[in-house]
């Protein structure tokens, strides 16, 4: 996106996802830096391991349940819808105890579907939500992103509409990346071999973690083109204790219905499968 689009007659995903002059979502904006600056520290390498070991910790207790239970199991719904919201939620400093609201406004917001305006409203009230939230750190010193922004406006960095928008934008983004390891885990399932070298050669975890996030089409529609200038932190961690967590701590876990069989999500601007029916 760039400020070209505004008030043109372009592609978009939705017709609600117009851009107005000055939204924080057009990167080719000079504020785009300062706003990027305010939040920085809690997506660089040291911020992502700040969060590491109680992400790592959260999983384990989602695939303990998973397995408890028995197979078979809906990964997605099981592991991989969970994680993602609980992992966003920490970097973005939410309480747990708001997570499920939070999961409930990124899908109506990431909501391709036409008419009744849910995604504005579901937009309006995590504003609101964070509005409080950042307003409420206001000249705090926490390490994550609403304590970041608060900081920040305290400080008059940014201005409050600033860091709100910049929160939601982050927030939507951040649990989009349930749909991005749906994707992986479709290609690893579908490709028991791979996974089984996996299994068998965890020191090439990493760099087949690289190769599997790279190709994958992250969303249906056109008109939202990107390019990546610097590495994705929280994405690749949640895939690689995902990868971890799910070939060691699940020995022979494979798909419990045939390929072909597992659809993918419709009516949403990301793309990714509505289930990943597995046993083991």
């Amino acid at each position: 996106m760039s400020e070209e689009t505004v008030d043109r007659q372009v592609t978009r995903s939705a017709p609600r996802f117009g851009r107005a002059p000055g939204a924080v979502g057009l990167p080719d904006q000079a504020d785009h830096v300062r706003l990027r600056r305010a939040v920085a520290a809690a997506f660089t390498a040291r911020g992502v391991e700040r969060v590491r070991e109680r992400s790592r910790r959260m999983l384990a207790e989602l695939v303990d349940e998973m397995v408890q239970d028995g197979p078979p199991a809906d990964l997605c719904e099981a592991v991989l819808g969970p994680f993602p919201v609980a992992v966003i939620c920490e970097l973005m400093g939410v309480p747990a105890a708001d997570r499920q609201g939070m999961h409930t406004w990124t899908r109506q917001i990431l909501s391709s579907s036409p008419g009744a305006g849910a995604g504005e409203k579901a937009k309006r009230e995590m504003g609101a939500y964070f509005s409080d939230l950042i307003g409420l750190r206001e000249g705090g010193t926490g390490e994550d992103v609403a304590s970041l922004l608060g900081a920040a406006v305290g400080r008059e960095e940014v201005t409050l509409d600033e860091a709100v928008g910049l929160a939601v934008l982050l927030q939507v983004d951040g649990e989009a990346v349930t749909d991005t390891c749906g994707r992986m885990f479709y290609v690893l399932l579908t490709r028991p071999e791979l996974a089984e070298r996996l299994r068998c050669e965890p020191e090439i975890r990493p760099r087949a973690v690289d190769e599997l996030l790279r190709p994958l089409p992250h969303r249906d529609p056109v008109g939202l083109s990107r390019i990546a200038g610097e590495d994705a932190m929280p994405v690749r961690m949640e895939a690689e204790l995902l990868v971890d967590a799910l070939l060691d701590g699940v020995p022979g876990l494979r798909l419990a219905v045939p390929a072909e069989d597992v659809r993918f999500r419709k009516g949403s601007l990301i793309r990714g499968p509505e289930a990943l029916p597995v046993t083991w």
